[in-house]
């Protein structure tokens, strides 16, 4: 609510011939602008969240993990420390600034007229090739750390299809369940009204009710999967696990046609772990340098300005150097260094036989989740339907029995589960060689 500078001077000017008018009003005056201050930040608060009512895609679902998932967020900011790092690493330390006043007459002339006193500054340097080394290892660790985030985007966000997928899958199930259940209640009636008229016996009737019992339970059942899932996904988007969720649509996922030869390729280039051990490699080399780059010295300059009553004002220059006499240390050093960076090298090439070998057998369960669900909706779905309407039609007429009705239903319920099973895990599998390729395909 907003009140403008002229509405507030009429309130005031109208409550000057009449005090108690003018209590009032200004009352007034003052509940509104609570009522302003309250009742608009809770009618904000009141308004749902657009992922939390309605319908829900597994693109909106990605966005908001990507952009609130808390292990995303730490992986990003270690990243962005590690880059800030890189200027400290190729900067010398501190220079150090010396004062001595010496001979003062007495304690009371300390800092007022010594005798003699000077003014020295110290800068230590390491020797110029050792900064920058230190630059490269500091470039190469920021470097790491931005492929362990893009691994840790891809890893989350593969873990959240997969989540979005089981919420997706429950949803479908306890659908597919109430469906079933009203198709049992209906075959119930059927089977008590031949019993009414002596068609049929007692004991169909008692099949149809325990169908009917199992199928609920099952659906509490589905119930607590989603809820499950549910959780899991709100707590991979940032949010609290009770937070309310729409209904997840159905994945659009494209048919996978790349091949394995062509995505292994793509790994190979393009995978963030791949690329973490081959910086790590490259590091290794590095730091064999900086281990060998011991065996120099350190440079220290000085510049010393003194002052006394004899030779008045003088300068004095200082060029220092470190000896590095102890060179067992700087040869246990670059031993050292040379057994990391054949343990890099290794890790490099068990990171790169893994790939492909990942690459492989995710491309192939893939390949078979997506055969499954071309079957099922194809083939399996289809003739279970039309087996069920002959089944139906068939009992009602006396042909078969009921127990022939009872499987034909079981195996449409059966066939419709699995064609959503083979749908999520589709999307997982499919997530899964995601993650490891290192894109989207």
């Amino acid at each position: 609510m907003f009140i403008s500078p002229e509405e507030n001077v009429l309130v005031f000017r109208r409550a000057r011939g009449n005090p108690m008018k003018g209590l009032r009003m200004g009352q007034a005056f003052l509940a509104a602008l609570l009522c302003a201050g309250l009742l608009a930040p809770m009618a904000q608060a009141q308004q749902p969240d657009a992922i939390s009512t309605g319908t829900i895609n597994l693109q909106q679902v990605l966005e908001i993990v990507r952009r609130d998932n808390p292990e995303i967020l730490a992986s990003r900011k270690r990243w962005e420390a590690a880059q800030k790092r890189i200027v400290v690493a190729a900067t010398p330390d501190k220079p150090r600034l010396d004062i001595e006043r010496m001979y003062a007459p007495s304690m009371s002339k300390v800092i007022g007229k010594p005798d003699e006193k000077s003014v020295s500054i110290t800068q230590e340097i390491p020797f110029p090739t050792v900064l920058y080394l230190r630059h490269g290892l500091a470039a190469k660790d920021a470097a790491m750390l931005e492929q362990a985030y893009r691994a840790k985007l891809l890893e989350v966000s593969a873990r959240a299809r997969t989540a979005y997928a089981m919420l997706f899958l429950a949803g479908k199930g306890i659908s597919i369940y109430d469906e079933s259940i009203g198709i049992m209640r209906r075959f119930s009636r059927v089977a008590e009204s031949k019993v009414s008229v002596g068609r049929g016996t007692q004991s169909d009737a008692l099949k149809a009710q325990v169908e009917l019992t199992r199928m609920l339970n099952m659906r509490v059942t589905l119930e607590q999967e989603q809820e499950t899932s549910q959780a899991m996904l709100n707590a991979l988007m940032g949010r609290e696990a009770r937070a309310a969720l729409g209904m997840p649509q159905e994945p659009a996922s494209a048919v996978l046609a790349m091949k394995a030869d062509d995505l292994e390729s793509s790994a190979l280039s393009a995978r963030p772990e791949l690329r973490e051990a081959a910086l790590a490699s490259e590091r290794s080399d590095g730091v064999l340098s900086l281990a060998r780059s011991e065996y120099l010295p350190d440079l220290m300059l000085q510049h010393r300005q003194r002052s006394d009553l004899m030779r008045g004002q003088t300068h004095d220059a200082v060029l220092g150097l470190t000896l590095p006499l102890w060179f067992w240390r700087p040869a246990a050093m670059v031993q050292e260094a040379k057994a990391e960076r054949d343990r890099a090298r290794a890790e490099l090439n068990v990171a790169r036989l893994s790939t492909q070998a990942d690459v492989h057998i995710a491309w192939s369960r893939v390949r078979t989740a997506q055969r499954l669900l071309d079957a099922c909706r194809t083939t399996l779905l289809p003739q279970a339907e039309e087996s069920l309407k002959v089944a139906e039609s068939g009992y009602q007429s006396d042909k078969i029995g009921f127990l022939d009705l009872l499987d034909a239903q079981r195996s449409l319920l059966n066939f419709k589960l699995e064609y959503y099973q083979y749908m999520a895990e589709y999307e997982a599998r499919l997530a899964e060689l995601e993650r490891i390729v290192g894109r989207e395909l």
